[in-house]
Formats: C-alpha cells, sequence, structure tokens
C-alpha cells in the first residue's frame, strides 16, 4: 500500500520559515536601516555584504594542473558541498528586527566588524556611492535579551576581547526603538563599570572619548532583545552611515568632527 502524500500547507511552511528567521540570543550580523524602502535595502545589503565578504575570504580556486580523474572528484565534492548548502545557514540571512525600517542581516561570519570597516574603509579610499537604499550598516557581534543582566553577561567577553590588552578610548552608544523598560543610564553605567574594572584587572587605563574614540560600544535595544558590538571609528565614520561618510569625505575628507551621538 502507496504511502499517502500529505497535502502542501502554505501556511504552516511560512510559520516554519518566518520561526527558522526570528530574533534570538547568540547573533552575529548587522542591523540596517532605510528609508521605507526594505526590499531594496535587502537586496542592497547582500550583494554589499556577499562582494566585500568574498574579497576578504576568497574562495579557493582549483590548482592548474589537475589531472582529469582528480578534476571529476574536486567536481563531485564541490557538488555535494552545494547539495549540502540546501539544508544549511545562509551566509547572510535576513531577519525581522522589531522596528519599522530597521533590518537584522544575521550572519555565520565569525568577524561582522572587520567586514564592515573594510566596506567604509573602500568607500573612503573609492569615494564612490556603493547603495541607495541602505542607510546605515552597524556590525553585530552578539545580541541577548533586553534585560540589565543579561547585557552585562553578553558584554564580558566583548569587555575582555578590545578592553583586555592595551589602552583604549572609548564612547558608548545607547539607543532604544519599542522598548521603554530598559534604562539608558543603567546600562551605560554597567557597561562603563566593566571597562574600569577590565582594565584596573589588566592595569590598563581606559578614557571615554565623545568625540574621536577608538571604538565605540554600541548596544541597541529593540523591542525584546538588545544588539552589541564593539566598533572601531564610529564617530569617525559617521555612525557607520554610508551615505554620509561618503557626502562627508566628497565635501572635507579631513572632518572627523561629530558632536553629538544621537541616532541618524
Amino acid at each position: 500500500m502507496s504511502k499517502v502524500q500529505k497535502p502542501y500547507n502554505k501556511r504552516q511552511h511560512y510559520k516554519k520559515t518566518a520561526k527558522r528567521n526570528t530574533i534570538d540570543v547568540n547573533l552575529k550580523g548587522f542591523l540596517c536601516s532605510c528609508n521605507n524602502r526594505e526590499k531594496d535595502c535587502v537586496r542592497e545589503t547582500y550583494n554589499i555584504l556577499n562582494k566585500y565578504a568574498d574579497i576578504m575570504w576568497p574562495p579557493q580556486p582549483l590548482e592548474s594542473g589537475t589531472a582529469p580523474a582528480e578534476i571529476e572528484e574536486d567536481l563531485e565534492g564541490e557538488l555535494k558541498q552545494l547539495r549540502a548548502l540546501k539544508t544549511e545557514e545562509k551566509r547572510f540571512q535576513v531577519v525581522d528586527s522589531g522596528a519599522k525600517n530597521f533590518l537584522f542581516i544575521k550572519t555565520t561570519l565569525e568577524e561582522p566588524v572587520k567586514l564592515a570597516e573594510s566596506i567604509l574603509q573602500d568607500i573612503s579610499l573609492k569615494k564612490t556611492q556603493e547603495t541607495r537604499f541602505l542607510l546605515r550598516l552597524v556590525p553585530v557581534e552578539t545580541t541577548c535579551k533586553a534585560f540589565i543582566k543579561d547585557i552585562e553577561k553578553a558584554f564580558e567577553p566583548l569587555c575582555e576581547k578590545y578592553f583586555g590588552s592595551e589602552n583604549m578610548s572609548y564612547s558608548i552608544v545607547f539607543n532604544h526603538r519599542n522598548n521603554d523598560s530598559v534604562s539608558r543610564d543603567e546600562v551605560i553605567k554597567i557597561i562603563a563599570e566593566c571597562v574600569a574594572k577590565t582594565g584596573e584587572e589588566k592595569n590598563l587605563e581606559h578614557k571615554v572619548n565623545l568625540k574621536n574614540a577608538n571604538v565605540s560600544i554600541i548596544i541597541e535595544v529593540i523591542r525584546g532583545f538588545a544588539f552589541l558590538g564593539v566598533v572601531p571609528n564610529f564617530i569617525k565614520y559617521k555612525k557607520y552611515n554610508l551615505l554620509a561618510f561618503l557626502l562627508q569625505e566628497e565635501t572635507n575628507p579631513a572632518s572627523t568632527n561629530v558632536n553629538t551621538l544621537n541616532d541618524d
């Protein structure tokens, strides 16, 4: 007796897909802002991230002079990898952040900060506009629930990574969307205390610099989750606003004077 196939349930399939692409803890990625054109923003973000990721981590080419039998084996191996990729997580995947015109692109890459910084550096070098709909591209190194204790715990390994080996100047940037329960002052206090404690333990001196810090500690709270990252040259690079940074470079390449940390 043949097995009866269950009818395709479109609604159930959508729920399963949506569940996979929701915010969770311990994610890496990029927060992306746009002006209403979210689909265009997603397309542009995928394009620019894949472009520079391929430059930074290029796929290994097939060695020249390989024997036909070896080539066939390599091709078979590549086909197996391609088939396996159908069930694996994509390198970049859009996730609903919970705020309008504010997207989260999660990634399987280990170093989103380096990727975002390389994009800004290339824009500075080439003076060319890379995007129209994507405005800000802020790297995120981890996510957690939007509670003070969770934010503190999630920041501890980042604090050790960035403030455990050399003196650093820093600023703290806190923004919240669709969440009024997390205290800005309390978050800034625990983050500053963690940096100071790490400095004392390592015999280092870290100083606050609101105008030209080495790194900026980013805490973005959206609904029930917090997005954290430690970002170099955040103020100099116009808070990773690709369009604003390009305009600054075109009008005054030497300008680094930004007097506010309010969100664009």
